[in-house]
C-alpha cells in the first residue's frame, strides 16, 4: 500500500508539470483573507493577533463522513475526540485543554451547552457554512467563559451574487445515506441561503444507528456600506443508538436530540469611521436519554444579547467596546430546574504602526450569578520584520466555567455536584514565527504554554469505596500543557499543493505528575491536493502517538490514510468518491470505543 501511494503521488506530480493547468478555485495561501474572530473586527489574517486558521466550505461540506469536527482537527494544535462512526458523538479540544475549555460560536454567538459544557460536532449543519475560523490560545478577554484553549467560530453564508441550486446524495459503508440540498438567491438585494440535509446510517456497531435532519436559513440585506441586517434560523433533530463501550455494552440505550436557534445581527454605521453592532439570539435544545426502565430528560434555553461600538482612527488605531448579557435555563428531571445570568463588558484597542508593529490589548469583565466575577486581560504583538517574515507573541488569561451538571448533578446521575465550584483559570503565553517564501510556500511554527489552576476534577468521595461509590467534582487540580505546533504548505505547481502539520504536546497533571488523558505527545498530518480542469484529488495521512487512557492503560499509536476524488462530468454534474482509513487500521480515540475500519462513500453533486 505504501508503494502504491508513493507511485500515485509521483504520477500526480509529473502529470501536473506536463499538462495544461487552470487556476484552482480556492487560493492555497490564506494570509490575505479577512477574518473577524481574532479581534472582533475585520482584519487580514496576517494582521490578526494570536494563532488563527481558516477552514473553507469546500473542506467542510465535502460529503461522506467528513464534518466540521474532523475538518478542524487537521489543524495543528487541534484534536478531535470520536466514539464511533458518522453521526456518533464528537468533541474537539485545543492545545491539550479539555473540550469544555473550547468555545464554539456560530456567527459570534456561543453554542456550548450550559448543561455539559460541550458541543457535539456531529450535530452541526454543514451546508450553510462559508468558513470556520479557529483561534488557538486564550480568548476570554473578548469572548468570556470557556475560551481557555481557543475559539471555533462557524460563519454561515451571507452575501449572494447570483442564484444557485445544489443537490447532493451520498451512499456508503454501514448503509449510510446522506442527502443534501441548498438554494441561494439574491432577491432585490436580499441575500437568501437555504439548506437542509438528511442522514441515515446503521453504524458500525450494534445500536449505533443514526437518523438526523437539519435545516438552515440565513437572510442578509445591505442597506449601504457597512449597514447590514442578517438573520439566521437553524433546526436540528436526531435519533441515535448509544452502544456504550466494549466493557459495558448498552444495546438498548437510545438518545434523542432537538435544537432550534434563531438570531439577528444588525450593523449600523454612525460615521464614516465608526459603527455600532447589535446581536440578539435565542436557542432551545432538548436531550433525552433512554435506558431500560430509566430515562433522563434535559431541556436548555438560552437568550443572548450583545452591543459593540467600534471607532477606526484612520486604520492606525481601532478601538472597540461592548456589553453583553446571557440568560440560561436548564430543566432536568434528575437534578431539577436551574438558571443563571451573565453580565459582561469588554474593550479592545489595536494600534497599527504602518503595518510593521501591531499592538493589541483587550480585557473583559464577566459577572455570573452563581460562580461570581472573572476579569481576563490579553496583550498581543505582531511584528512584520520584512516581507515574508513575521513574529507573533501574546499573553493572556482565560477561564472555563463550571457546568450545570458539575454544579447540581445528583447521586442518581453518578455523583453529587458541587455548587461551590469556582471557574477553572488559565494563564497562557505563546510566541510564533511565520515565514513566507513568495507564493510558493509558507511555514508557521508556534510555541505555547498554558498554566491551569483550580482544575475542575471528579474524584471518589470515598477512595476506598467502603461508604460510597459516588464521585464529585472539586477545584483541587493544577495542570500544565505546553508544546510546539508547526504547519508547512507548499505550492509545487499551479494545481498541485502539499501540506504538512505537526503538534508536539506535553500535558501534565501537576498534582499527580501524570499525563492528562487522551493527549498525544505527537500528532501529525501529511497530504497532497491536485486539481486539473475541475477534477480534484486529495490524499492525506494522519498519525497519532501513544495516549494515556487511564492511570494504568494506554492507547497505541496509529496511522490512517484517506483519499477523496471529485470528477466533474459536466459543469453541472460532479461525481464524488471518498475512502477513509484505507489501510484498515484498528484504532481508538477513546478507550473501548473502536472506530471504523476501511469505509467507502460515493455520491453525485448537481449544481445549477
Amino acid at each position: 500500500m505504501k508503494k502504491l501511494l508513493l507511485v500515485l503521488v509521483l504520477a500526480v506530480s509529473a502529470f501536473a508539470e506536463d499538462s495544461g493547468t487552470v487556476k484552482p478555485e480556492k487560493e492555497f495561501f490564506q494570509l490575505d483573507d479577512i477574518v473577524v474572530t481574532g479581534s472582533r473586527v475585520e482584519k487580514a489574517l496576517r494582521e490578526s493577533p494570536g494563532s488563527l486558521a481558516i477552514v473553507d466550505d469546500s473542506k467542510v461540506a465535502n460529503g461522506g463522513d467528513k464534518n466540521a469536527g474532523l475538518a478542524v482537527s487537521e489543524i495543528p494544535g487541534v484534536d478531535s475526540g470520536k466514539v464511533g462512526a458518522i453521526g456518533q458523538t464528537q468533541s474537539v479540544m485545543i492545545r491539550g485543554i479539555g473540550s469544555e475549555g473550547t468555545l464554539v460560536l456560530i456567527n459570534g454567538v456561543r453554542l456550548n451547552s450550559s448543561y455539559q459544557g460541550l458541543v457535539d460536532f456531529s450535530s452541526l449543519p454543514l451546508d450553510n457554512i462559508e468558513r470556520i475560523e479557529v483561534l488557538k490560545g486564550p480568548a476570554s478577554s473578548l469572548y468570556g467563559a470557556d475560551a481557555a484553549g481557543g475559539v471555533i467560530n462557524i460563519i454561515t453564508k451571507s452575501r449572494v451574487e447570483k442564484r444557485s441550486l445544489e443537490i447532493s446524495t451520498f451512499y456508503g459503508s454501514f448503509a449510510t445515506k446522506d442527502l443534501r440540498a441548498s438554494y441561494s438567491d439574491n432577491l432585490g438585494g436580499l441575500s437568501l441561503n437555504l439548506s437542509g440535509s438528511h442522514l441515515a446510517t446503521n453504524g458500525q456497531r450494534v445500536n449505533s444507528d443514526v437518523l438526523s435532519n437539519d435545516l438552515s436559513l440565513s437572510l442578509s440585506y445591505d442597506f449601504a456600506k457597512n449597514h447590514t441586517l442578517k438573520t439566521l434560523l437553524t433546526a436540528y433533530k436526531s435519533d441515535s443508538g448509544a452502544p456504550g463501550s466494549l466493557l459495558w455494552l448498552t444495546p438498548l440505550d437510545r438518545q434523542q436530540m432537538e435544537r432550534l436557534n434563531a438570531g439577528v445581527d444588525y450593523r449600523l454605521p454612525l460615521t464614516e469611521d465608526s459603527d455600532i453592532r447589535v446581536k440578539i439570539n435565542g436557542s432551545k435544545s432538548i436531550l433525552n436519554f433512554f435506558q431500560p426502565g430509566i430515562f433522563t430528560l434535559s431541556e436548555e434555553r438560552n437568550f443572548f444579547t450583545e452591543t459593540t461600538y467600534t471607532y477606526d482612527f484612520g486604520g492606525i488605531n481601532i478601538f472597540t467596546i461592548g456589553l453583553s448579557g446571557n440568560y440560561s435555563v436548564n430543566e432536568q428531571n434528575w437534578m431539577g430546574d436551574h438558571n443563571a445570568t451573565t453580565k459582561s463588558c469588554f474593550a479592545q484597542d489595536i494600534i497599527d504602526l504602518l503595518g510593521s508593529w501591531i499592538f493589541t490589548a483587550s480585557a473583559r469583565y464577566d459577572s455570573h450569578s452563581i460562580y461570581g466575577d472573572s476579569f481576563n486581560p490579553m496583550l498581543a504583538l505582531v511584528y512584520n520584520i520584512e516581507d515574508g517574515v513575521q513574529i507573533r507573541t501574546s499573553y493572556g488569561t482565560s477561564f472555563r466555567a463550571p457546568t450545570f451538571s458539575e454544579l447540581y448533578s445528583t447521586s442518581a446521575m453518578g455523583g453529587p455536584g458541587n455548587p461551590l465550584l469556582l471557574p477553572q483559570k488559565t494563564n497562557s503565553f505563546e510566541a510564533g514565527l511565520n515565514l513566507e517564501f513568495g507564493r510558493s510556500a509558507i511555514l508557521t511554527t508556534t510555541y505555547f504554554n498554558n498554566q491551569i489552576k483550580d482544575l475542575i476534577d471528579w474524584a471518589p468521595i470515598d477512595p476506598t469505596y467502603m461508604t460510597s461509590f459516588d464521585w464529585t467534582p472539586s477545584n483541587v487540580g493544577e495542570a500544565e500543557t505546553y508544546g510546539v505546533e508547526s504547519e508547512l504548505k507548499i505550492k509545487c505547481a499551479e494545481n498541485l499543493n502539499v501540506f504538512a502539520g505537526h503538534t508536539w504536546l506535553v500535558a501534565l497533571n501537576k498534582i499527580t505528575n501524570l499525563e492528562l488523558l487522551y493527549r498525544p505527545k505527537n500528532k501529525a498530518n501529511l497530504g497532497v491536493a491536485y486539481e486539473l480542469l475541475g477534477q480534484k484529488l486529495k490524499i492525506d495521512a494522519e498519525y497519532y502517538d501513544v495516549r494515556q487512557a487511564s492511570t494504568v492503560t494506554t492507547l497505541p499509536s496509529f496511522i490512517t490514510l484517506n483519499a477523496k476524488l471529485d470528477l466533474m462530468i459536466i459543469k453541472e454534474v460532479t461525481l464524488i468518491f471518498s475512502a477513509k482509513n484505507i489501510l484498515n487500521t484498528v484504532y481508538e480515540l477513546r478507550e473501548s470505543y473502536p472506530l471504523p475500519g476501511r469505509t467507502l462513500n460515493a455520491g453525485v453533486k448537481l449544481t445549477f
